[in-house]
This record gives structure tokens, sequence and C-alpha cells, in this order.
């Protein structure tokens, strides 16, 4: 009987993947809006009964994709520490570490997924209270490994917020310099690393100041 048990629950975590899968590949394509029930189900190969019987409502599925996002954000964060004998090679790590999360593909998607719950009128208060918990895991961490980039007697909370903004805005960028060619022209890899160096290069000087 446990066996029995177990193959489902293995089947209904497959289901589960595949579904937050399409739904992430249909935001994408599509934006939030436009990633309808009916699409998402086609995409994932089932019926929106099958997705209803694993998630309940569109809104109950949304959330889950960005919970999917907030999942593989603590497993990313939550053993990282930032290690290094200058604020330069910590940055270097730091900015490593968070581009990631931040410059992957499915993080527009998250953010899409994000900003709509947030502002929408009719989000419960369930959902919102979820947003909220995700939202200080992450940035307990967060705010952890800014101080190890930093050192443990460097207290400006406005220098480490900004730090991050930075470093989150860069990652961003770039995901949008890819999606938006008509915008602009998307950057080469190699030029996306030389960029990165730079960004590191133009930061340690000012941080090395008050930290070192």
């Amino acid at each position: 009987m446990s066996g029995a048990v177990a193959r489902t629950t293995g089947r209904d975590l497959e289901t589960r993947r595949q579904v937050i899968d399409a739904a992430i590949a249909c935001i994408l394509e599509r934006g939030f809006y436009r990633a309808s029930s009916n699409e998402i189900a086609r995409r994932a190969s089932m019926t929106w009964g099958v997705i209803q019987y694993h998630f309940g409502t569109r809104e109950a599925l949304m959330l889950a994709v960005l919970k999917d996002g907030a999942d593989r954000f603590m497993d990313l964060l939550e053993d990282a520490h930032v290690t290094g004998a200058t604020v330069e090679v910590r940055l270097d790590r730091l900015l490593d570490l968070l581009y990631e999360h931040y410059g992957r593909q499915e993080y527009l998607a998250w953010v899409q997924v994000l900003l709509n719950l947030h502002h929408d009128p009719n989000t419960s208060d369930e959902v919102r209270g979820t947003l909220a918990a995700v939202a200080a895991e992450s940035t307990a961490h967060i705010r952890r490994l800014l101080g190890e980039v930093l050192g443990p007697e460097h207290e400006d909370s406005d220098v480490a917020s900004t730090l991050f903004l930075v470093i989150r805005g860069f990652a961003l960028s770039q995901q949008l310099l890819v999606s938006m060619a008509y915008d602009s022209i998307p950057p080469e890899a190699d030029l996306i690393d030389v960029q990165r160096a730079t960004l590191t290069k133009m930061l340690a000087p000012y941080l090395s100041t008050m930290c070192d």
C-alpha cells in the first residue's frame, strides 16, 4: 500500500511540475493576462479539469508559479555564503549568486505574477499573506549575504539596500535587453560578462572605503 501511495505522490508532483512549467512558458510568450486557463492546459497537454484538481483556481496556479520561483531562490540562498579577503572579491561572488536567480528567463514570469497578484483588488487575503511571507523569507537571506559582503561592523542599511537594488536592476536589465530586442540591441554573452566585471570594479572602491 505504501508503495502505491508513493507512486501516486510522484505522479502528482510530476503533473504539478508540468503545469507550472507550461504556465511559465505561456506567461513569457503571451503575458500574464493572456496566459489563459485553456492555453496553459493546452501547453501542459491536459484538461483544465485536471489542473483544477491539482491547483483549484487560476489564482492558485499563479501563486504556485510564484512560490516555485521563491522555492528555487531559497534553495539557492539558504546555504550560500559570500567569502573573500576583499570587498571586490565578495561583491563579485554576490553578483554571481544573485545573477543566477535574477538573470533567469523565468524571473520575468515570476515578476509578472507578483505584480499582478499584488495590484489586483480581487486577490484574496490568503494569497496576499502568502506573498508577504515569501518576501520576508527571501529578504532575511539577502540581508545576511549583504552583511557578509559589507562586513559585520557595517550597519548602514541604506548602503546595503541600494547595493541589492543595483545588482538586481543590472540582472533584470540584461533580461529585458534580450527580451525586448526591438527596444535596443541585445548584448552578446561575452559583453554581459565584461559589464558585470565593470560593475564590480565601479562599486568596490566606494564600498571598500567604508568596509575594509
